[in-house]
């Protein structure tokens, strides 16, 4: 009687194993993707929604997890994920599990944008005496930030927190974070808030002998 091959051997054992009703091998569940946005602002949020199929139809659970920020609301495939208050990076991570017990795990990459806001776009006179003020929270570590300019003559932008405000408003000596002249020129400036609250951006034409004109653009931006 001839002996059949090694690999005929085989070829036939797993015939016999089928027939026998032995368990097979099985796959796991496979991510084809996850859908949402890859760039967030800082204290923004964005849906993020996972894509997986099974090669046999069966009930699909998901885990979500991240590294920075933090999840919210949780709709199985889907999932809301919180920017951190400041820039940098973050991943929403995802596992997939199937009936019996197999998984798959995918995550996505997520730069997160420093915050900004557009905090005021103004562009008039300020009568000679006076002043124009305007009046805003920042955080700790945000910077004001922006463009102005005046034709006209010599006035004067500054920024102030709101207790050295109260006191130059009072005509008593105060400090200010910043002071621009910008007379026939368009300035930048830029200045730091290291202590959170409620901070004044000034037109001061207190000191002028006439009418002057200013323009300003002013933005808020996160760490």
């Amino acid at each position: 009687m001839r002996c059949l091959s090694r690999s005929a051997q085989a070829a036939a054992l797993v015939i016999l194993l089928a027939v026998a009703g032995c368990p097979q091998p099985k796959d796991p569940p496979v991510i084809s993707s996850i859908e949402g946005r890859r760039s967030v602002e800082a204290r923004d949020s964005a849906d993020y929604v996972c894509r997986a199929t099974d090669l046999y139809p069966k009930l699909l659970t998901y885990s979500w997890s991240q590294e920075g920020g933090r999840l919210g609301w949780d709709w199985g495939d889907s999932v809301r994920w919180f920017a951190s208050d400041s820039s940098g990076r973050g991943f929403v991570r995802v596992t997939v599990t199937d009936e019996d017990g197999l998984s798959a795990t995918d995550s996505l990459a997520i730069t997160v944008r420093a915050e900004t806001t557009g905090v005021l776009f103004w562009d008039g006179a300020v009568k000679a005496g006076k002043y124009q003020a305007w009046a805003d929270t920042v955080r700790t570590g945000y910077k004001l930030y922006g463009y102005c300019g005046s034709d006209t003559g010599d006035i004067f932008l500054l920024v102030m927190d709101d207790s050295n405000f109260t006191r130059w408003a009072a005509g008593q000596a105060a400090s200010s974070l910043l002071q621009r002249s910008p007379w026939n020129t368009k300035d930048t400036f830029s200045v730091r808030i290291d202590a959170a609250g409620l901070h004044h951006i000034i037109i001061d034409n207190t000191r002028g002998a006439d009418d002057y004109n200013f323009w300003l653009y002013v933005w808020k931006a996160g760490p």
